[in-house]
């Protein structure tokens, strides 16, 4: 896994203004679980710090987690 996150150190910046424009589009009184994870750069030996925030229902949330995994298997 060290490789991988390694790999990532030259990654293009996160488009703050985008991200906040994406969370304001998806987020409204509809909305009853959000999952949301954030990361910062690599460290130099490959770890990575990750933060993980969800509001609703628990079960649900992990739904949601479990779902998206779907999203990037190839």
């Amino acid at each position: 896994m060290s490789k991988s996150l390694k790999s990532l150190h030259g990654s293009l910046p996160l488009n703050k203004t985008k991200a906040l424009a994406n969370l304001s589009k998806n987020i409204n009184e509809n909305t009853i679980c959000y999952v949301l994870i954030t990361c910062e750069k690599p460290q130099k030996d490959g770890s990575m710090h990750v933060d993980l925030v969800f509001e609703g229902d628990k079960h649900l949330a992990q739904h949601l987690l479990q779902t998206a995994q779907t999203a990037f298997k190839p």
